[in-house]
């Protein structure tokens, strides 16, 4: 008996103390979201002030008779229209 009261007193506190361990830790990770809230909240703000910046200098250097990109794509799935296609059409 004394063997088997060992074991259960050795696993038993063993149990005790992960279960103390893992207590604690959620307590901390809980903590710790609180705190890095508002610091996310704030980089959040200070990333859209920079791109709005960012977009500011950008319309204030470019030239407006120039198209975006976006506004100058070609969908090259469609075949491209040609001088023989336009003289054909023509007769």
């Amino acid at each position: 008996m004394g063997l088997t009261s060992f074991f259960s007193n050795l696993f038993g506190s063993a149990k005790d103390t992960t279960k103390d361990f893992a207590e604690h830790a959620e307590t901390t990770v809980e903590e710790i979201k609180d705190a890095a809230e508002p610091i996310f909240e704030n980089a959040a703000d200070l990333i859209n002030d920079v791109f709005d910046s960012i977009k500011e200098v950008i319309s204030e250097n470019t030239n407006p008779d120039y198209e975006f990109a976006s506004e100058t794509v070609v969908d090259v799935s469609e075949d491209a229209v040609t001088d023989s296609d336009s003289e054909e059409s023509d007769k």
